[in-house]
């Protein structure tokens, strides 16, 4: 018997074989299960645009089912072949061998952690699943078993962090940089306000800076994105889950903008002009040239851009993200309000910014020297 789920994910299961298939799946169906994952990925709001997910979640139920037994074949993107009828069933056991054979393989453990993500959702369906074709009270004992052996596996704990900290996330990863490296990177543009490249990534730098738009966002940002307000312009440009809430931007970013698109339009045959929804930053040949498309950027691009323009001024490469995290620090550090510095974060409340961002600290208030003298021998000057 051949089944496949006709849907974008392509994920087709191989012929089994009924006499050679585990006790399990005579009860359970581990295809429709992931049908099941697959139709929850598809019904979240941000699916239709970017399909990170869906082939995060198909590649971490491929490394799963294969550590149990299934043969799993990934043809690429999100097309996977998976085969079942050696699949053992899974138990609490086995997730907890999955984790440790994860650890032992030098995986991080927010990657087990999102591995496991989706394992879970998928052990969920397979516990919800109807059963129907019970013959014996026996039957009925191992299905409800195996029901509770799924629950207590969807229970078991991620691995604890590889390290903790009571301090902000904003300090934890990445890297910020401080108001004197963004103008020395900033600064270092002149003399190349004359070039198609400069201008695009001076523009590109300052906005992320100044904005705290993520890569993807940048990468997504067009003309119509951008209108007056009342007190400065504005930006709608669809985030993080789907978030269309508008941030402000000065008028030095907008300037810098039009200023980029007007030699992007000089140097462009009309047909490619950057007009109306056109993606604003638009890739270039390698020698500054104009490359006749209306694809944009894409948030990768943006990120070899960033880490490029800060490797060759401040003698190390950051990421993309590192200019959304400079932007909260700098906030920070100026005195900004907690609501100023959720807004231009696009945080859905205080309480998540009080958490990314958090309090500066001043470790030299907690030295017992401040209000303790101790008698500390010191080699005297020239002995």
């Amino acid at each position: 018997m051949i089944s496949a789920i006709q849907s974008p994910s392509q994920i087709i299961v191989a012929p089994q074989s009924s006499d050679e298939s585990a006790l399990w799946l005579r009860f359970f169906d581990p295809l429709a299960a992931l049908e099941e994952v697959t139709n929850h990925i598809e019904s979240l709001p941000g699916s239709r645009f970017e399909r990170h997910t869906m082939r995060a979640y198909l590649s971490s139920l491929a490394d799963f089912c294969g550590h149990l037994g299934a043969r799993v074949l990934h043809h690429g993107g999100e097309d996977y072949t998976f085969r079942f009828d050696d699949m053992l069933m899974p138990t609490k056991s086995a997730v907890t061998d999955y984790i440790a054979r994860c650890k032992r393989a030098s995986l991080s453990s927010s990657t087990i952690t999102r591995y496991m993500a989706a394992v879970r959702l998928w052990l969920r369906a397979l516990e919800e699943q109807p059963v129907t074709n019970l013959q014996s009270g026996q039957d009925m004992l191992f299905v409800m078993e195996a029901q509770r052996q799924f629950r207590l596996a969807a229970a078991v704990k991620n691995p604890a962090p590889d390290r903790t900290s009571n301090r902000p996330a904003l300090e934890q990863h990445g890297t910020r940089l401080t108001l004197v490296q963004v103008n020395t990177l900033l600064e270092s543009f002149t003399g190349q306000l004359d070039t198609l490249t400069g201008k695009r990534d001076l523009a590109m730098l300052y906005l992320g800076i100044s904005s705290g738009l993520r890569a993807a966002e940048l990468a997504r940002l067009t003309l119509n994105s951008i209108t007056p307000g009342k007190d400065c312009y504005e930006v709608r440009v669809r985030g993080k889950r789907n978030n269309h809430d508008p941030i402000g931007i000065d008028s030095e970013a907008f300037d810098l903008i039009h200023q980029w698109v007007s030699a992007w339009n000089a140097a462009a045959d009309p047909a490619h002009h950057i007009t109306g929804d056109v993606p604003l930053f638009q890739p270039l040949l390698k020698g500054g040239s104009v490359i006749p498309t209306h694809d944009g950027l894409s948030a990768r691009a943006v990120l070899q851009i960033v880490n490029r323009r800060t490797a060759a001024v401040l003698g190390k490469g950051i990421g993309a993200h590192d200019l959304r995290r400079t932007c909260a620090y700098l906030m920070r550090g100026h005195g900004f309000e907690w609501d100023q510095i959720r807004a231009q974060l696009r945080h859905r409340s205080i309480a998540t910014t009080e958490k990314y961002v958090g309090q500066e600290q001043d470790l030299s208030r907690a030295l017992l020297s401040k209000r303790v003298t101790f008698s500390v021998p010191h080699l005297q000057q020239g002995a």
